[in-house]
């Protein structure tokens, strides 16, 4: 679609009135005018041809929240499905990150479990990066989520999809057992019988995230068990490895080599963006000697890697 420059138009800018209307306004500012981008939307789509350049300005400048409410106010204005139209104007790699961007955190991640257990054979990679990265809340949200990705429950997939141990650290952290639990398992295996189990012990911390270990660890110090256990379980926490890195490296493996894993870089890309990004491109320049926008920019092409690069941003 063609959009129509106004009187300030600067060729260098494909959406030169939109930002001259808008520059200065924090992403989730109050002066955010969700009916103009729904609009500048509308025009890039309409018509002949795809404004694409338009498209990734708007969908890269806008945090989640806002993304959901132009969805919302695109019906309203003009009685289509935004993802719709998105879908028959756009292709590829591209379509589907654009897609994935309008989607609400704890439904995508739910969509992303359900590709990882019903495609082409099982992702476990996939399971584990968002099952063991995820707070609580998060893991609950998407238990709620998951029915309305796949009419099934959540944890009947993990079991019928995979086995073994496997099984049941995912299965572990599907339930998200009260932090008071995990304390009474965590005694149990070390102050309260002679010597430690470390079986029990090294399971525990390896199936939390950083979060769920705090909150651990709280409740720790609330009860107060004893100086020795506190210690090692203190010494276990400071070990935690760094949430960030673990992304860098997921992001590093995913376009390192021959063939670029989109899927992987989709998933991970929009899934932080709005949480520990700049953690993570920090951790991928020390990881790479190379920073993640130039990575993207020369691992992938056209506009999937103008929006990859627009999100991450270039520092």
């Amino acid at each position: 679609g063609t959009v129509k420059p106004f009187k300030q138009y600067d060729a260098g800018d494909p959406v030169a009135a939109w930002y001259l209307k808008n520059r200065g306004t924090d992403v989730v500012g109050q002066s955010w005018d969700p009916e103009y981008d729904c609009e500048y939307l509308r025009a890039a789509m309409k018509g002949m041809g795809t404004n694409d350049d338009a498209i990734v300005h708007v969908v890269s400048t806008r945090c989640n929240q806002q993304r959901q409410e132009l969805k919302d106010t695109f019906k309203l204005l003009y009685g289509r499905d935004l993802i719709s139209d998105i879908k028959s104007e756009l292709s590829g790699d591209y379509k589907e990150l654009v897609m994935a961007l309008f989607v609400a955190p704890a439904e995508y991640d739910a969509w992303c479990i359900k590709e990882a257990i019903y495609g082409l054979g099982t992702d476990e990679q996939a399971l584990v990066e968002i099952l063991m990265t995820r707070t609580n809340d998060q893991i609950k949200e998407i238990r709620a989520a998951y029915p309305r990705a796949k009419d099934s429950q959540f944890e009947k997939d993990i079991r019928d999809d995979t086995s073994g141990d496997f099984k049941r650290l995912l299965i572990s952290a599907a339930m998200v057992l009260s932090c008071f639990l995990f304390l009474l398992q965590l005694y149990k295996a070390g102050e309260a019988r002679w010597g430690t189990d470390e079986e029990t012990f090294n399971r525990i911390f390896s199936s939390r995230d950083y979060y769920q270990l705090r909150a651990i660890w709280d409740e720790y110090v609330k009860v107060n068990l004893g100086w020795y256990f506190q210690a090692s379980v203190h010494n276990c926490l400071m070990n935690i490895r760094s949430r960030p890195m673990f992304f860098a490296e997921k992001l590093r493996d995913a376009m390192k080599g021959l063939g670029t894993d989109e899927r992987t870089l989709i998933r991970i890309i929009v899934s932080r963006s709005e949480i520990d990004m700049v953690q993570i491109k920090e951790c991928f320049l020390k990881l790479t000697n190379k920073t993640l926008w130039r990575w993207i920019k020369e691992d992938t092409s056209f506009n999937f890697k103008s929006l990859l690069q627009e999100i991450v941003g270039k520092n």
